[in-house]
């Protein structure tokens, strides 16, 4: 917001067993409290959906979240995630420790424009 970090979201690509593709899996998204409520969150997640689902060599997305948050599991069904079990004792430092963990077919995920948001491309070779 202006030139203020007002949220997050970091992903990491996981290379399935086979080689064949890869899944994203969504490590973290995070909106500074007095920006929350502004689709923040959403516009980072929907951007990264948009992003991964471009590419044929990623099949899923996924993350955890612990079992106990029905807010965060709720925001993520709201984009078509569904709950494919559970990692028990995922956690370490918190209550408890179970995660739930969440799936999305990237190959079903219609990218979505965002409004207000226009895109550069990076060009690690330009000078």
């Amino acid at each position: 917001v202006g030139a203020e970090l007002a949220g997050s979201i970091a992903c990491r690509l996981e290379l399935l067993p086979d080689r064949a593709g890869a899944l994203l899996y969504v490590m973290t998204v995070g909106v500074l409290a007095p920006h929350r409520d502004r689709a923040i969150g959403t516009r980072l997640l929907r951007h990264a959906l948009n992003e991964g689902s471009r590419d044929p060599f990623l099949t899923h997305a996924y993350l955890h979240v612990q079992t106990n948050n029905a807010d965060a599991i709720a925001f993520y069904k709201k984009f078509g995630f569904v709950e494919d079990g559970v990692a028990r004792n995922y956690y370490k430092r918190l209550e408890p420790p179970d995660a739930a963990i969440l799936r999305l077919d990237l190959r079903e995920w219609t990218p979505e424009t965002i409004r207000g948001v226009t895109y550069e491309r990076f060009d690690p070779m330009a000078q």
